[in-house]
């Protein structure tokens, strides 16, 4: 026969008669702990102050004067406005007033900080409900204001305190939006009416400053355009003559002024070199004078005929061949006339040879008539200059007259286009200011309807109640629900044990963990004293755990009898 291993013999099922039998055998593991929750929730429930809720109605009513007669300034929803209030109401520094006023949490505030108290003062206790508004109306409604306390005659005072404040922050508010509307509405009036007047000097302004610029002097304008037109087409055909004329004299100028230099050069060489080399540096000066002439002079017929014909014309072309060739020509003879200069000085750098002094340079017929036509053509280009400067003054003067002739014609269109905006802009300005001249009337009635309080306020519907019963503790739920949290927990405590015990207990556990037939059993057989002694035992320490009990919650109902106001 196989041993069996009885630590790993899983327990039998259990039937309706072992759990009597466990309770039976647990049952002051069970009883205990209940009348342990029924005590422990009975003192508590006693010891639990009462909290008293003093509730009052607040009612929106709707404005006395009809709005299609005096448009309101608020411009928030209902129940957005009362939350602004609620919220100013409810703030740290009115809720702390409140809380001084009226000592409450005397408790509280010997040990929290008032941040605290004020936290479950506006979190827990005070209670400021929706609006319910009125049959589906946007006006009108009303809403509860509560607050709780252990001292039901301070809630009350609270509540009312409450309710007072509402209703004169509301007030408040609505003054507040009322007069910072007005005084919007005045600023924007006076920035309008400024508009305005700017606009309309700007318009008188306009109708000065283009007196000359009407319709009706548009072909004056034109007629004095054109004369000026002209007259500055003939000053710049002038100022063409005179300078081709100055052009023209400046050439002889400088012609005239290269022969005398030429002149006076060859009287200084004919002076120190002697009279073997005079006729020959004076036939070349000679010659390059007339060289000199010659190109002079075909420039000039040049310059004539190209104002007549193009640069491809046959006679301007041999003009200019013929041009080009006395350049060359003279080229030629300012190159030999250098040479010669080249040749004297590096004589007269020979240090042998002794030198003689210069002999003064005589002044010839030819050098005092050189001279005298400068003069007479410097007075011509002088003359010529001040001529042109006289031209050119008054082609100043006229092109100023055109432009402002132009001015005038071109503006014309554009000054209509002006004057038509300017209009425009003191049309819209002045129906600017007549809307805001209205809106700023609206809000003063407005103002005076707030003054009067027949606008949209706040009014008691039901004061502050004074508490009877305390909605707080549920003392009942409390000792009911103490008493089966005990309950449970002796179930428990009892499955506990039952499961921790591996005891054979009847003669089914005998049957099932030794599969052995059962031919009889013997009964416990216990000495008498011994178990009056463990009963009477049991009765003593039961009689004592219930008398203990009954005088803790006895105690405790007398002390919330006593200490109930």
């Amino acid at each position: 026969m196989q041993t069996q291993d009885l630590y790993n013999v899983g327990r039998r099922a259990m039937d309706m008669e072992d759990y009597v039998d466990v309770l039976r055998r647990h049952k002051s593991w069970i009883l205990g702990p209940m009348f342990a929750g029924l005590v422990i929730a009975t003192v508590a429930a006693c010891l639990w102050p009462d909290t008293y809720v003093s509730s009052a109605v607040i009612r929106v009513t709707p404005p006395q004067v009809p709005e299609r007669f005096v448009q309101s300034a608020l411009n928030q929803m209902l129940n957005e406005r009362i939350n602004g209030i609620a919220q100013q109401v409810l703030s740290r520094s009115a809720l702390i007033n409140i809380i001084q006023t009226f000592d409450l949490y005397e408790r509280d505030r010997r040990r929290l900080p008032m941040e605290d108290i004020v936290d479950r003062m506006k979190t827990k206790d005070i209670g400021i409900g929706a609006v319910a508004l009125a049959a589906q109306s946007a006006r009108g409604g009303a809403f509860p204001v509560s607050f709780k306390y252990e001292d039901r005659y301070k809630a009350q005072k609270v509540t009312q305190e409450l309710v007072s404040r509402l209703i004169n922050e509301n007030t408040r508010v609505q003054l507040g939006v009322t007069q910072n509307t007005t005084d919007f509405l005045t600023e924007e009036v006076q920035k309008a009416k400024l508009k305005l007047d700017q606009i309309e000097q700007s318009l008188a302004s306009f109708r000065m400053k283009n007196a000359g610029r009407l319709p009706d002097e548009r072909a004056m304008n034109f007629t004095a355009l054109q004369g000026t037109e002209t007259r500055i087409s003939t000053i710049n055909t002038a100022l063409q003559r005179i300078n081709q004329d100055k052009l023209m004299i400046e050439a002889q100028l400088r012609l005239q002024r290269e022969q005398l230099s030429q002149a006076t050069a060859a009287a200084a060489a004919a002076a120190a070199s002697g009279s073997r080399e005079i006729g020959k540096t004076r036939a070349a000066n000679e010659r390059l004078i007339a060289v000199e002439r010659d190109i002079l002079n075909a420039e000039q017929v040049l310059a004539r005929l190209r104002q007549q014909y193009k640069e491809t014309y046959p006679d301007v072309q041999a003009v200019k061949t013929n041009l080009q060739s006395l350049q060359r020509e003279r080229d030629r003879l300012l190159k030999q006339e250098d040479e010669a200069k080249a040749a004297e000085t590096a004589a007269a750098a020979k240090p042998a040879q002794p030198k003689t002094p210069p002999a003064s340079v005589p002044v010839t017929r030819d050098m005092q008539a050189l001279q005298a036509a400068i003069k007479q053509m410097e007075t011509l280009v002088q003359a010529k200059t001040l001529e042109e400067q006289d031209y050119r003054a008054e082609m100043a003067r006229l092109n100023g007259q055109a432009r402002e002739f132009q001015s005038r014609i071109g503006s014309a269109p554009m000054a209509d286009q002006e004057f038509a905006g300017l209009t425009r802009d003191y049309e819209s300005a002045k129906l600017e200011y007549q809307q805001l001249l209205a809106k700023q009337s609206d809000a003063r009635r407005g103002q005076e309807v707030e003054k009067r309080n027949q606008g949209e306020t706040l009014e008691l519907l039901d004061s502050a109640s004074l508490p009877i019963e305390p909605t707080e503790p549920k003392r009942p739920v409390i000792v009911g629900g103490g008493a089966v949290i005990g309950l449970l927990l002796g179930l428990a405590l009892a499955g506990a044990r039952e499961m921790k015990d591996t005891t054979l207990k009847n003669l089914k556990d005998v049957r099932a963990y030794t599969n052995l037939t059962v031919l009889g059993s013997i009964p416990l057989l216990e000495d008498d004293v011994v178990v009056k002694r463990r009963k009477r035992l049991t009765l003593l320490a039961w009689s004592t755990s219930i008398l203990v009990g009954i005088v803790v919650m006895a105690g405790s109902y007398y002390y919330y009898i006593a200490t109930k106001p």
